[in-house]
């Protein structure tokens, strides 16, 4: 099911549908250009995005990946509250049409709300069956986004999170990386699918967001899709190829450091 899927590095680039409006990502059209001239292997985005900017996309080979659902945590646009707003908005019949090569999901853990997760359920269950009946790769991103969730990164709750996800029918993984290789090691030793790490908020150093790459690419991770820790660092081109030279060319993280 996914064998267009191997080492690779995607840029995220679909927060604008969840949250609006982010710092490093006011313009999509000049963000996404910056991005696609520094070559990455992918970009992940929502199925407007895809659609809006195809023009420019077309012009480079990368892999693309559609995101069909949509969170909000507040009423008020672009607010950060503790709502629990959850759905799929965009169909897998609109994917196939785009001509991506996968979609992605959330599957969030720690709501307060039963019936918010019983849909989300629901939907990524959906979404992976009718993923293979039209040949389309489904990403999950589990998560610990709930407010009953005291630390995001908790290394317990995502090594069973993951597994639900290959449970619920995941193509490939979008794991949060929870800190070090030891608590990340059963995640992808457990997954029978791809694994790759989610980038989270911004990291204090570049050297920082290197060594996560590195440990992960250690135990077996086929790569990054990173969003804020590319394109709200100071030099996006860079950090993507630094990014890159430990992802497909088994660089240090003190060789990927001296790209930068």
């Amino acid at each position: 099911m996914t064998p267009r899927f191997g080492k690779q590095v995607i840029v995220a680039v679909d927060h604008g549908l969840h949250w609006g409006v982010f710092e490093g990502f006011e313009d999509p059209r000049e963000t996404l250009e910056t991005v696609l001239e520094s070559e990455p292997d992918g970009i992940l985005a929502s199925v407007p995005f895809l659609q809006r900017f195809d023009d420019l996309v077309g012009e480079y080979e990368i892999t693309t990946i559609a995101t069909i659902d949509l969170l909000h945590d507040s009423t008020l646009p672009g607010a950060h509250e503790e709502a629990e707003i959850h759905s799929q908005v965009f169909d897998v019949e609109t994917v196939a049409s785009l001509g991506a090569d996968a979609m992605k999901v959330a599957l969030v853990y720690g709501r307060d709300d039963p019936s918010v997760l019983e849909r989300n359920l629901d939907f990524v269950a959906d979404a992976a069956q009718r993923g293979r009946e039209l040949g389309i790769p489904l990403v999950v991103e589990p998560t610990l986004w709930g407010n009953r969730v005291d630390d995001e990164l908790d290394p317990e709750y995502l090594a069973n999170a993951n597994r639900l996800a290959f449970e619920l029918g995941a193509d490939i993984l979008k794991s949060p990386y929870p800190g070090n290789r030891e608590s990340f090691r059963p995640i992808v030793a457990n997954a029978p699918q791809p694994v790759y790490i989610a980038g989270g908020p911004t990291t204090e150093s570049d050297t920082e967001v290197l060594g996560m790459v590195r440990g992960a690419m250690d135990e077996g991770a086929q790569g990054l899709m990173f969003g804020r820790n590319i394109w709200q660092r100071e030099n996006p081109g860079r950090i993507i190829e630094g990014f890159s030279a430990i992802v497909h060319d088994d660089a240090s993280v003190k060789e990927a450091a001296q790209l930068l």
